[in-house]
């Protein structure tokens, strides 16, 4: 489901967060950690960002999975086959 609709549903943990910063940077990624002092960001492919809550001007879910709606609109029926197939073997194909 999460790859055919990918917005559907988006499992706890795995929530996409835009956060504005009082300086004016935006600043997006899924919280790692948070308190009353400070929110943990871990961007897409980087490193976390540890933020100071005073810092923080808004944060907000982004709500859209990462995963691109439309995936799958170019393969034909063996192709998705195929896919789901790899998908779903327990072993790593040669």
């Amino acid at each position: 489901m999460a790859i055919v609709h990918p917005n559907a549903e988006i499992r706890e943990g795995f929530e996409n967060y835009v956060v504005q910063t009082r300086d004016g940077q935006t600043i997006t990624g899924f919280i790692t950690d948070k308190d009353e002092h400070v929110v943990v960001l871990r961007p897409i492919g980087g490193q976390p960002v540890v933020l100071k809550q005073g810092d923080i001007k808004s944060m907000e879910g982004a709500g859209r999975s990462l995963i691109p709606s439309g995936l799958l609109g170019g393969l034909n029926e063996a192709a998705l086959v195929d896919l789901f197939a790899y998908l779903r073997s327990a072993q790593p194909l040669p």
